[in-house]
């Protein structure tokens, strides 16, 4: 700025007349309203409108500040040559070398006055050839000044020098592409695998792919690609537990969950539990665990025990497909179920039949005297928080897709975040959790498997099966005595981390002091809104549901009979029903004029009289439909019913007292059997049989047992059902036949052995043609 100069300051324009040390004085344009002011230099250079202005009367931009700083991040030669492009280039731009004087004139062929851009380019471009001995042409020197005017001297900089080398070197983007894929591939495999299998199945792979046959490197250079992409050749033998956690594992930098209050987040997700049950058909059954963690207390606020539901039998296959409902292959938790995962967060666990009185809330860390004051419910409450969810985090398993469980989280103003896809490590604390249920709770357990075969029993089918209430309350008591009451070693004090680690429990008693307890009665109106909805119609023999025929006995549904609803919508004219698969005995209907729940039960619940879910009528109905019957036909089926139900009360069909290591059955004079694992007292078989003499049965067609119960059930267990009638065995010579007296006449035992088994210990099998017996 210099007296003359045109410039903007508060809307107006001024002229500068003097610059007096650091004021400076102006003066307005002609026909300008402003008056004359002498201002501090530091005042208009700090106001934002200020502007010196040019010849159009127009305020110039700004360029950005040369950056000098990223000359240090390149070689030196590249600096060095940019910092003598950049002298070459404005002396072609303005005529005179960068600090010159004023005064100075230019040279040669340089004076913009005299001589064009192209003429100034030619002339630089033959003085750089000659004295530099550079290889330049002009249109070299015209690219480097468009290049200097648009991003000052980093524009002068050789880009080759700059540019970045990429992971896989010059290797086909499509190759490093193709291995990442097989990669993660063989990293969803059940089996682990080696660099050499994966290089054979990358070369495979791009022979066989489509578009521009793809180069595929040497061995060497791909296990230098492994290593550059982050793969350990050795690691690819490991688990595939162990690679999938290294895929699963999130960007970093990585951060810990914080929350600050009990409810704040928590965490839904189900997982099998690793132990059998006694399912409601009599036979054993996997079962699967579906729980609510909190994340500031680490607290199991609602746990969910459900059987597994067995796939579809190959036999019934064709059966089951005429069901018009049919259930979902080995699953085993619904979305009512995670419904009423959410009811059981919000109300107290009450203490069972059964439970240790170190269980109670009124003997635990749970500030027990203040909740009762609030919650009368408390007073018989198992020591389990009572925690209403604010933030519910899911992943996209079935059991939380269905419409119902949403439903039910706006029901009750909770907010839902779904995690990524394939994604554990965003719900890392309830996927934690279940671990440790694993290794403190399930493991032991009577009859556990275990999550492989390499971490299960030999004789875990001779086990005691617990049925599925009988395993949920010492679940609901682990959880009150074992994990409520066990130190977690992230809930420390922030304040002294030298502390020793707080417990579930008490993490919730320092948490509701801040946050405080509200409690939320849910009443039986509350439960039924949580239940999954259907649309139905009511005839003249009542509901017709799934195949089953609802009525209510009392005259309820006189007033909705063979009248249509009035709703519009998809279900045009339909009533709203509500129902419980795991208790399907009975369905509410609601009466939308009044408001009102009309109870009604299944029309021959009679025949059945017992608890029953819907996969039990499912199996019924695919047994009825073996036999030749209908579907549809709810009366008889509910007889089958009740006859699987009977069936199942006195156990599964295999023997689990007994075990027959060879598969033969028990030999007189061979010893005692040995009892199966978990009984206090040895099992003796021949307790109260006559004692024989061996020396005087000689060969013998028959086995000539005087006692009837030799073979006699164990009172826990029912008499094993008996396969087809072997053929008679090869002949055996040498020793073998001195044992044959005693062995070929027990075939009418069933040995439990296959055909292929039967064939390794020379026993007939049950396909085999009949062998003529060497006499």
């Amino acid at each position: 700025m210099a007296p003359g100069d045109r410039v903007r300051w508060m809307g107006s324009r001024y002229t500068v007349t003097a610059l007096s040390g650091t004021t400076v004085h102006l003066a307005p344009v002609p026909g300008s309203m402003a008056s004359p002011i002498a201002a501090v230099i530091q005042i208009l250079a700090a106001a934002a409108d200020f502007a010196v202005l040019d010849e159009a009367d127009a305020a110039p931009s700004a360029g950005p500040m040369p950056t000098w700083s990223m000359l240090e991040g390149i070689s030196a030669d590249s600096a060095r040559d940019a910092r003598i492009w950049r002298r070459h280039v404005i002396e072609v731009e303005t005529g005179l070398l960068p600090d010159m004087p004023e005064d100075s004139t230019p040279r040669e062929g340089y004076d913009p006055a005299r001589f064009t851009l192209i003429e100034r380019y030619q002339r630089k471009a033959e003085e750089l050839s000659a004295v530099l001995d550079w290889s330049v042409s002009w249109k070299t020197v015209q690219r480097k000044r468009l290049a200097f005017l648009k991003e000052d001297i980093w524009g002068l900089v050789d880009k080759r020098s700059t540019r970045k080398s990429t992971l896989h070197g010059r290797t086909d983007p499509r190759v490093v592409d193709l291995l990442l894929a097989l990669c993660e591939r063989q990293a969803r495999e059940q089996a682990a695998t080696d660099a050499r299998t994966l290089f054979k199945n990358l070369r495979r792979a791009a022979s066989s792919a489509p578009g521009p046959r793809m180069k595929v490197p040497a061995d060497p250079t791909l296990y230098a690609l492994l290593r550059r992409l982050g793969i350990d050749a050795m690691q690819l033998r490991d688990p595939t537990r162990r690679r999938k956690d290294r895929l699963n594992r999130p960007a970093p930098p990585f951060g810990v969950t914080s929350v600050t209050a009990p409810g704040e987040l928590v965490q839904v997700d189900s997982t099998a539990l690793d132990v059998k049950v006694l399912g409601d058909d009599g036979r054993p059954t996997q079962v699967e665990l579906t729980a609510a963690i909190d994340v500031f207390s680490r607290s199991v606020i609602a746990a969910v025990l459900r059987p597994k539901t067995a796939g579809r039998r190959k036999t019934r296959q064709r059966a089951r497909a005429l069901l018009s409902t049919h259930t979902s292959a080995g699953r085993a938790t619904k979305a009512v179920d995670a419904s009423l995962l959410l009811a059981l967060c919000m109300v107290p666990a009450s203490m069972r039949p059964g439970f240790d009185p170190a269980a109670s809330a009124a003997r635990s860390d749970l500030p027990y005297e203040e909740l009762l004051e609030i919650d009368a419910r408390m007073e018989h409450a198992a020591a389990r928080p009572v925690i209403m969810p604010e933030t519910i985090v899911i992943d996209h398993g079935t059991v939380f897709a269905g419409q119902t469980f949403f439903d039910a989280c706006s029901f009750l103003g909770i907010t839902v975040r779904p995690a990524r896809r394939r994604t554990p490590t965003d719900k890392a604390i309830v996927e934690r959790t279940f671990e440790s249920i694993k290794s403190g709770f399930s493991q032991h357990v009577n009859s556990y498997t275990g999550r492989d075969f390499s971490r299960r029993g030999k004789e875990t089918e001779l086990e005691r099966l617990w049925t599925l209430q009988e395993l949920d309350d010492l679940l609901q008591e682990w959880i009150a005595v074992g994990w409520q009451t066990r130190p977690h070693d992230e809930l420390r004090s922030p304040y002294e981390p030298n502390l020793p680690p707080l417990t579930p429990n008490q993490m919730y008693a320092a948490g509701v002091q801040a946050a405080g307890y509200i409690p939320i009665p849910l009443g039986f109106d509350d439960y039924l809104e949580l239940l999954p909805t259907a649309w139905v119609g009511v005839r003249d023999d009542g509901i017709r549901f799934k195949n089953r025929t609802y009525d209510n006995y009392q005259g309820e549904l006189e007033e909705v009979r063979n009248k249509p609803s009035g709703l519009k919508g998809k279900k045009r004219g339909g009533w709203e029903l509500r129902y419980n698969p795991n208790t399907p005995e009975q369905v509410w209907l609601r009466d939308h004029r009044s408001g009102a729940w009309i109870t009604a039960v299944f029309k021959h619940q009679h025949l059945i009289g017992a608890p029953w879910t819907q996969h039990l009528w499912d199996t019924a109905t695919a047994e009825h439909v073996d036999r030749g019957g209908r579907h549809t036909d709810d009366e008889h089926i509910a007889q089958v019913l009740a006859e699987l139900l009977e069936r199942a009360g006195q156990g599964p069909d295999e023997p689990g007292t007994v075990h027959v290591p060879d598969g033969y059955g028990p030999v007189p004079g061979y010893g005692p059997v040995p009892a199966p694992a978990g009984q206090g007292t040895e099992f003796d078989p021949f307790a109260g049989a006559d004692p024989l003499d061996l020396a005087e049965l000689g060969p013998l067609t028959v086995l000539e047992v005087g006692q009837p119960s030799l073979y006699a059930p164990s009172p826990l267990t029912r008499e094993p059902v008996r396969g087809p009638e072997p053929g008679p065995a090869p002949s055996m010579s040498g020793t073998d036949a001195e044992a044959r007296p005693l062995l070929e006449d027990l075939d009418d035992l069933d040995d439990g052995l296959d055909s292929s088994a039967r064939l390794l210990l020379d026993l007939p099998c049950d396909n085999d043609p009949p062998q003529e017996t060497a006499r």
